[in-house]
């Protein structure tokens, strides 16, 4: 009964925080969450070089609710490949959090996998969808939507 109870208060939690209930639908919604997925990805890489490991698990904690939001986004545009990319993002978040809920943080390690996040997760799917840089700015590939 009791791990009930802290399963159902922890669902409450995450709706009410809007975890659950974030939905992208437009391509301007998407570039916010992009955005919102780089600051978050540059704070986790600030914080982990700085041994600030309770602040990079918040950081991890924002891009998985994104990630969460890019999955039903691709899931919505029927691009399976897309939603391969996201899926894998999502595990390599799981293996940073490890890492970084560890009783001893392996700084070394988090970082790698933090960067193995952002080169294969990010890179992936910028290669397949995206044109631009960083300096002018991402937008879809034309066809993609």
């Amino acid at each position: 009964m009791r791990r009930f109870l802290l399963c159902a208060s922890g669902l409450i939690a995450l709706v009410g925080s809007g975890v659950l209930a974030q939905k992208v639908t437009t391509a301007d919604e998407y570039a916010q969450l992009m955005k919102s997925n780089a600051q978050a990805i540059g704070a986790t890489n600030k914080a982990i070089g700085s041994g600030a490991y309770a602040d990079a698990k918040m950081q991890v904690a924002t891009l998985r609710k994104n990630y969460m939001a890019l999955q039903g986004f691709w899931t919505d545009k029927k691009k399976d490949d897309a939603v391969v990319i996201v899926k894998d993002g999502l595990t390599r978040l799981d293996a940073l959090d490890k890492i970084l809920s560890a009783p001893t943080v392996d700084q070394m390690a988090a970082q790698a996998a933090a960067k193995e996040f952002g080169g294969a997760t990010c890179g992936a799917c910028h290669k397949l969808y995206r044109e631009g840089d960083a300096q002018s700015g991402f937008k879809f590939k034309p066809g993609v939507l």
